[in-house]
């Protein structure tokens, strides 16, 4: 899975690549809220539909409504 794939796989589904960039740099948005990165790295506002997080049990990534995948619950 790329960079661009992975970024997107966690909500910033609208992420595109800075063009000339050495190295090759991203611009993390969402269509859902105004993305803030911090440190960079990239954060929804509190309460996007789009926010993911980490399955609490094995990792995979979920919307960050549910604390547990359906493999896990």
């Amino acid at each position: 899975m790329s960079t661009l794939d992975t970024v997107r796989s966690q909500g910033f589904d609208r992420t595109s690549v800075v063009r000339g960039s050495r190295p090759r740099s991203y611009r993390p948005a969402c269509s859902a809220c105004e993305v803030l990165v911090i440190c960079g790295v990239a954060c929804h506002e509190t309460g996007c539909p789009q926010a993911m997080h980490l399955c609490h049990g094995c990792e995979t990534t979920i919307p960050i409504q549910y604390r547990y995948c359906e493999d896990c619950r």
